[in-house]
């Protein structure tokens, strides 16, 4: 399991404990804003199965009016950009794996409005379009016949 976040500290910690509860991750610092940083980490892989975007942050409480449009754009700019960066990136090799599978998670802010939520609402529900996670997979894996999607990757009803 390979793991990325801009905080190398809390990315390595918990990399530590998947490690030391008996399995297998690395730690990378990624700022999936930084297009030239992801393809920059995409060449070190030659195929990945599954790849979950999970970046994502809520900056601000401002309601619409008063908000900073600069909060507005870095969460756009993560959540949004960032998920079409990784993705984009990595596509060739999550074709080439066979399997191919992509799932994107919002935050609950996608879901509905809350107070002082105005700016996260919007770019979280953005990059699924969908209040629930959202699995893709490459034509490679559904023509492949010998394998049958994993329950785990099927769009559920509940978040």
């Amino acid at each position: 399991m390979v793991l990325t976040a801009r905080r190398k500290d809390r990315i390595e910690a918990l990399a530590e404990e998947i490690n030391a509860a008996g399995h297998s991750a690395a730690a990378y610092q990624l700022d999936v804003t930084d297009r030239a940083a992801v393809d920059e980490f995409a060449l070190a892989f030659r195929t990945i199965g599954v790849l979950v975007n999970n970046a994502g942050g809520a900056l601000g409480a401002d309601p619409v009016a008063t908000g900073d449009p600069a909060d507005w754009r870095t969460m756009y700019e993560t959540n949004v950009l960032g998920t079409l960066n990784l993705t984009q990136a990595l596509l060739p090799k999550l074709e080439a794996s066979g399997d191919g599978t992509v799932v994107v998670v919002s935050s609950t802010a996608g879901h509905g409005t809350y107070e002082g939520g105005g700016a996260t609402s919007p770019p979280s529900t953005a990059p699924t379009s969908s209040p629930r996670p959202c699995a893709w997979r490459s034509s490679a894996a559904r023509s492949a016949s010998s394998r049958s999607r994993p329950a785990w990757s099927r769009r559920t009803s509940s978040p």
